[in-house]
């Protein structure tokens, strides 16, 4: 029987009803050991049972999971990745419930039926396995990330950067920017778009260099194997490094960022809506 962990977004009531029906589905309890629940729901779902187990999504890498249920749209699923920091977290049950949706593949009105079939092992689903980067700095490694890692220089400043591609000592940038954005596959249709990146498909598993209004025009972004190692040195100045939207650390001058591949995490799904999905932003 399967272990479920389930956290969801607080701020929309439909968000909190779709996560009441999974915990109370008579169709999935048969199927499932323990529904492990985001303590930050309590208060709103208000339920008791055997066999909901209340946690902090803090220690949810500890548990033994087979798979994890995000509602809510691209940051709850982002917020949920942040800790799981190891390799190859438990795969993602994603239901769309947030204004875009591009990392959510479920929609609501599909998510038990779809749920119970793949806890019961049946149907026709499939998982896609998006990568995951990680950078390390002099002192320790950063969160991996499968949005982007932003590097900003102070606001209202530009900085001096260059990009060096490890294996082959090239030099890819030598420039002066606001900063730079560096992605895996699925975050070239998030930050990095809106500043002019690319867009990479999904079946393409690749890093993604995107310069932040830099001073020279021939820098342009530039697509890496996803196997690629990759070298940020930081010249002239102090700069703010957020991982997937949080803030985890400083690079002070004469600083580096080694960045490399590190996973791919699972994403169930019932059919591709990758180009659809891109549609999406055309709409306020």
């Amino acid at each position: 029987m399967a272990t479920i962990l389930l956290t969801s977004r607080i701020d929309k009531p439909e968000a909190l009803e779709l996560a009441r029906k999974i915990l109370t589905s008579h169709k999935l309890r048969e199927s499932v050991k323990k529904f492990i629940v985001d303590s930050s729901l309590k208060p709103y779902l208000k339920l008791l049972s055997e066999k909901i187990v209340y946690k902090s999504i803090e220690e949810f890498p500890k548990v033994g999971a087979n798979l994890v249920v995000v509602i809510g749209g691209d940051g709850s699923i982002l917020r949920l990745l942040h800790y799981f920091k190891n390799k190859n977290p438990p795969h993602v049950f994603s239901i769309n419930l947030g204004r875009y949706g591009f990392l959510s593949e479920i929609s609501p009105e599909n998510a038990i039926n779809l749920l119970r079939d793949i806890v019961e092992n049946r149907g026709t689903y499939e998982i896609v396995f998006k990568p995951r980067i990680i950078a390390y700095t002099e002192t320790g490694q950063l969160p991996p990330v499968l949005n982007d890692y932003v590097v900003l220089a102070p606001r209202l400043k530009m900085v001096h950067l260059k990009l060096i591609k490890a294996r082959t000592k090239e030099l890819v940038y030598n420039i002066y920017a606001d900063g730079i954005i560096i992605s895996p596959t699925a975050g070239s249709t998030g930050y990095s778009l809106s500043v002019g990146g690319p867009i990479v498909d999904e079946d393409l598993l690749a890093i993604i260099t995107t310069p932040m209004n830099p001073m020279q025009l021939r820098a342009r972004p530039v697509i890496f194997d996803i196997n690629e190692e990759l070298v940020l040195e930081i010249i002239d100045r102090d700069v703010e490094v957020f991982a997937d939207g949080f803030l985890c650390c400083k690079i002070s001058e004469g600083g580096s960022l080694r960045i490399k591949f590190w996973d791919k995490v699972g994403f169930y799904r019932k059919e591709r809506q990758y180009y659809n999905k891109l549609t999406r932003r055309d709409h306020v």
